[in-house]
């Protein structure tokens, strides 16, 4: 029977990765490139979720939760940091901290920071001489509490400062994310709202935020040892993204990930540049992920994640 039950569930997550595909081949949409500002939040952080896809809204646990669902966030037994490098083209880093602890049986908080490194930028003028280096770098700082309103249902809820420079011309606004999850049996499900804030003002050029809505399941109907994942996310201002992912876990200590992400609205992108891979090892209250994408589309390049989570206070 368990045997059974597992060609179900793999038979099914290739069913979505053609789907998602498809979808995303035949649904071109017009490029949603440019029109909203603060686009760095769409990037995602930490390697565990990309190396599924980032099919990760109902599956978030820890002190990543914080980017991915804050609901998420009651899954802390008591304290935990997470830290995220993401090698991404040249010399553009995008870096990611998050630190959450318990407050009581049923609330958890945390404090997060996002911080994308565009690297150097030669500054010209008018004669084509090199006039030095210009500041070029957006960043987010957010406070989230999760809150357990049952055994299996949790409320989340994020306030965040965003912030945008390129040399002498600055924006900057605030926003919130909100999310519920719901554990069942075997499985999860997740709704989220991000980035839902002001418009960002740069020398009187107003540009609204990437808002959008995800919605995600997860099922581990094996003792948590294969995860798989879906998620559909409208963006407010542009198309629908779908990304789906599974994670095989041996003993719980070692881990193997894939997932596919498709942008329906971009047809650049082939089947192949939307799949990732990842790996990871958990040892006590320490884990260490890495998440793998071969040949980025708009890059050309592999890219790479890497991810830190320590456990505290137990």
């Amino acid at each position: 029977m368990a045997k059974k039950n597992l060609s179900r569930i793999i038979l099914g997550w290739i069913v979505l990765i053609i789907i998602t595909a498809l979808i995303g081949r035949v649904s071109i949409a017009a490029p949603v490139g440019g029109q909203t500002a603060a686009d760095f939040l769409n990037i995602g952080v930490g390697a565990r979720p990309a190396g599924m896809g980032g099919a990760y809204s109902a599956v978030a646990d820890g002190a990543l939760a914080a980017y991915w669902n804050p609901a998420g966030l009651t899954s802390i037994q008591s304290g935990e940091i997470s830290l995220s490098h993401f090698a991404w083209y040249q010399d553009v880093s995008v870096e990611h901290g998050s630190i959450g602890f318990r407050l009581s049986d049923r609330a958890v908080m945390a404090v997060s920071i996002t911080f994308l490194n565009y690297g150097q930028i030669t500054r010209y003028d008018a004669n084509g001489y090199e006039q030095g280096e210009i500041d070029a770098y957006d960043w987010s700082g957010g406070a989230s509490v999760g809150l357990r309103l049952s055994d299996n249902i949790a409320l989340g809820v994020t306030g965040k400062f965003i912030s945008q420079k390129l040399d002498d011309i600055s924006a900057s606004t605030f926003a919130g994310d909100a999310g519920l999850k719901v554990d069942l049996e075997w499985a999860s499900l997740a709704v989220t709202v991000n980035n839902l804030g002001s418009d960002m003002v740069f020398d009187n050029v107003s540009e609204k935020l990437p808002t959008s809505v995800r919605f995600g399941v997860a099922a581990w109907p094996f003792d948590h040892w294969l995860t798989t994942s879906f998620e559909a996310e409208k963006r407010f201002n542009g198309a629908m993204v779908l990304r789906n992912g599974m994670e095989f876990s041996w003993n719980h200590m070692y881990f193997l990930r894939a997932g596919l992400n498709i942008f329906p609205g971009d047809d650049q992108r082939s089947f192949s540049s939307g799949l990732v891979m990842g790996a990871g090892v958990r040892f006590a209250q320490a884990g260490f992920d890495y998440a793998y994408t071969p040949s980025d589309t708009y890059s050309g390049q592999d890219l790479h994640r890497l991810s830190v989570t320590l456990g505290f206070g137990y």
